[in-house]
Parts: C-alpha cells; sequence; structure tokens
C-alpha cells in the first residue's frame, strides 16, 4: 500500500536522483531546512558528549563515588522515559521549531547559572544534579522532534542519507565533545564546558527559530483526545514486528550497553590510571569509529540492509564494550573502543531510519517519542551500573552489564530470525514492509 502523504516523497525534481549515493547527498545537503536541523544537531551533541565527560570527572573527583558519577548519567536519561511520548503528541499538533527553540534556549540560561556557580566556588552537587536533569529534558525533545523534523524536510526517499549524515555529525561531536571537556579540565576547569554549553544551545535556538515552520500533517479520522491520540502511536508500533524488535534491542543497548559510558572516567582514573585528557581521548576514539560508520551508512545504505546493519551492529557493539571491560591496558582499551563506536553507529543510525520510514508521517512524532520512551530506560542501567560499580567495582560492572546485554539481544534474533532478512521500502506504509521470504 503506497503512502499518500507527500512528505514521504523525494522533493520535486529530484525523484530521480535518489537512486545514486552522490546525487541523494547533494539532494539533501542542498535542502536549507535539512541544514538548520544538521547545525541543531551539532551543537545540542556536542555539549552532551562534553558534559558527560566533564561532570563524569568532575563528580567523581568531588564525591569520590562511581555511584553519583552513574546518579548524573540517570538523571539526565530519566526524563526521556517520562516526557517523550508526551513531547511526540504535542510534536504532531503544535509548532515543532517553537517548541525545540524555546527549550534550546531555555538550557542556555540555566548553563549561565551552572557555570558561574562553579566559578564563584558555590556549586553542590544538587546543582549539579537538577543541571543534567534539565540538559535531559532538551535531549527528549531530539527523536519526536528534530528527527521528526528532518523526515518531513527531505522526503522518504533522501532519509537513510539524511540520517546517516546527521548521525555521522552526531559522532563527530563524540570527538571533539569528550576531547574538550578534558582540555577543560586540564585547564581552566569544568565552568568553561558550561559557558560553551551556553553558546551552543543558543545557536541552536537561533538555528530552530530561523527555520520555516510547518503545519502539522492531520491523519484521517484523527481523534481530538490526549489519550486517544497517544495510544495510536503505541497502536501502530504494536502493530508492526519490525518496529517492535527494533524496539525492543534499543532497550536492551539502553539498559546494558550504553551504560558503560558513565563508566569510562572511573575505569580510566581506577583501572587504566590515565588523566582527564586520555580519559576523553577514550571516548573520542569511540566517535571517530562511530563518524566513519555513519557516513559509509549515509552513501551506501538500501532498504533491504536496514535491519541487518541494526541487529549485526548491536551484537557487536556489545561484544567491543566486554573486550573494554576486559583491557588489561590503555593501548587496547583503544582500539575496542574505536571498533565499538564503529559498530554502534550502525544500531545508532538504523534505530532512527526503521522507525522513521515505517510511519506515517502523521503520526510520526508520536512513534518517534515511543523510541525515545526506550531510549529513556537507560536510567534503569546507570542505576544498575552504578550499585554494580560500588559492588564489585567499574570494571566488573560493565563486563557483567554487556554480557547480559549480548544474550538479551540473541535472544529475539534467533526468536524471529526473520528480522534480519527484513527489507524496509520507503516508499510503502508499515503494511508494506516485508521480509524477503514474504514477497
Amino acid at each position: 500500500m503506497k503512502r499518500s502523504d507527500s512528505t514521504n516523497q523525494p522533493p520535486p525534481g529530484q525523484q530521480g536522483q535518489v537512486g545514486r549515493s552522490g546525487q541523494r547527498f547533494r539532494a539533501v545537503i542542498s535542502n536549507p531546512s535539512y541544514r538548520r536541523l544538521w547545525g541543531i544537531g551539532l551543537t545540542s551533541t556536542t555539549m552532551r558528549w562534553m558534559e558527560t565527560v566533564a561532570l563524569g570527572i568532575f563528580v567523581f573527583e568531588l564525591t569520590g563515588s562511581p555511584f553519583w558519577v552513574a546518579m548524573t548519567g540517570f538523571l539526565r536519561m530519566m526524563p526521556m522515559l517520562i516526557l517523550s511520548p508526551t513531547i511526540g503528541l504535542i510534536a504532531d499538533r503544535t509548532n515543532r521549531k517553537v517548541l525545540m527553540g524555546s527549550t534550546m534556549a531555555a538550557l542556555s540560561v540555566v548553563y549561565v547559572v551552572m557555570g558561574l556557580l562553579v566559578a564563584t566556588g558555590h556549586v553542590e552537587l544538587w546543582h549539579i544534579l537538577v543541571g543534567v536533569t534539565f540538559s535531559g529534558i532538551m535531549w527528549s525533545t531530539d527523536f519526536p522532534v528534530r528527527r521528526a523534523m528532518i523526515g518531513d524536510a527531505v522526503g522518504a526517499g533522501g532519509i537513510s542519507t539524511a540520517i546517516g549524515m546527521d548521525m555521522a555529525t552526531s559522532n563527530f561531536s563524540r570527538v571533539i565533545g569528550p576531547l574538550g571537556a578534558g582540555a577543560f579540565l586540564a585547564t581552566l576547569g569544568v565552568q568553561a564546558a558550561y559557558f560553551t554549553g551556553s553558546v551552543l544551545f543558543a545557536i541552536g535556538a537561533l538555528l530552530a527559530f530561523s527555520l520555516p515552520h510547518v503545519a502539522p500533517v492531520s491523519a484521517p479520522g484523527l481523534r481530538s483526545g490526549y489519550f486517544a491520540n497517544l495510544a495510536e502511536g503505541f497502536r501502530h508500533v504494536r502493530a508492526d514486528r519490525i518496529i517492535v524488535i527494533t524496539l525492543i534491542i534499543t532497550i536492551v543497548m539502553n539498559v546494558f550497553g550504553f551504560p558503560y559510558q558513565h563508566m569510562v572516567p572511573v575505569i580510566g582514573a581506577e583501572t587504566l590510571k590515565i588523566g582527564p585528557l586520555l580519559i576523553g581521548l577514550l571516548l573520542a576514539v569511540e566517535g571517530m569509529g562511530a563518524t566513519t560508520a555513519a557516513l559509509i551508512i549515509a552513501l551506501k545504505a538500501r532498504p533491504g540492509g536496514y535491519t541487518k546493519i541494526y541487529g549485526f551492529g548491536s551484537l557487536a557493539a556489545l561484544a567491543a564494550i566486554v573486550a573494554f571491560s576486559l583491557s588489561p591496558s590503555y593501548w587496547m582499551a583503544l582500539p575496542a573502543l574505536l571498533i565499538g563506536g564503529f559498530s554502534m553507529a550502525g544500531f545508532a543510525t538504523m534505530q532512527s531510519i526503521i522507525i522513521i520510514t515505517s510511519t506515517p508521517a502523521a503520526i510520526r512524532g508520536r512513534v518517534l517519542g515511543v523510541l525515545a520512551a526506550m531510549i529513556g530506560t537507560g536510567p534503569i542501567g546507570a542505576l544498575l551500573i552504578g550499585g554494580l560499580a560500588v559492588l564489585w567495582g567499574a570494571s566488573n560492572a560493565v563486563t557483567a552489564l554487556a554480557v547480559t546485554g549480548l544474550v538479551l539481544t540473541i535472544i529475539p534474533l534467533a526468536i524471529w530470525p526473520g528480522f534480519l532478512r527484513s527489507s524496509v521500502d520507503p516508499g510503502e506504509s508499515s503494511a508494506g514492509i516485508v521480509t524477503e521470504g514474504e514477497r
């Protein structure tokens, strides 16, 4: 069944361009709305990774406890779990650019206040925890708002290229963000990271407000009730097996995989015996691997390979995390994270592409909100890894969670191996998503 909404078609004059990589790239990058959304992603993700490393090191130095390091990750991710479905519904029915711009402007002000508290010597742990919670609120808007706007801007024909490029940029921010955090902590202090974040979020707010307004797409028979519309997004998710498997793996990765990032500063200081700059370099190397893989995906990925990249990328990423946690030296940890970053790009890039291409534009914000809520299960992993790190040590905690994640990822792929043979056709609705064996 063909999708009827016009946003799922390539822009006029570009229908013949989407077949080849270079032409798709030029078509996407020439889109002014996409360039603004790309810039917003660059500013916000750079600060996210700078904050992750800077506050991880700063809080560990302040408290000496890996639990409180993990707690910063918990509070950064919790708003995604609680707020994302609601934000997705709001994004489907209101002006998305105002929602995104207002959130980033508010966070810019919060970071100025945090920087001043640190600079004047008045900062306390609870200030930091409140600050990361506000940061988490901003991040919870990325999937249901900014990613939905990317889908609207480029159409289904350019979505793999657009999301791949966006993820490559996001992953590159994992290079410059951690390196910047390490450099700031070694010289100017954590207040420099906060002030830099304030500037970055202000730039993002200006870019958001400069976007053209796109009226929400109304779905046939759309009901006006809040819970009725929210339930519609969940019904679409439940009815599509590919989306269900994608969300299951998303939960596993965020509970058992990604929490290791909160422990990198602890493992660096306790096990590898390195300083802030080399700790930043560890996560930067991971970002280099992810950037390379995301660029390859942006240029080469085809609908028939989306689920393969997603499934095998998830498995390889978890295996690399296990290798990192068992590394006895810094020089063994570096290549493990390089491979891990390369593999994680397959998971992270395909995650959004599969959901966007499987969902009609009229309810895309709601379904992306469900995805963001699944990503928001990360706080559970942050608490788990923080508690286990206190009991067993940070390295052992990472090993335990990553091995568990490997097992829990293999199970759904073994139960339904057709997922890895699935072909997601961006020109069709979710009803047209079939496996090769079902054609």
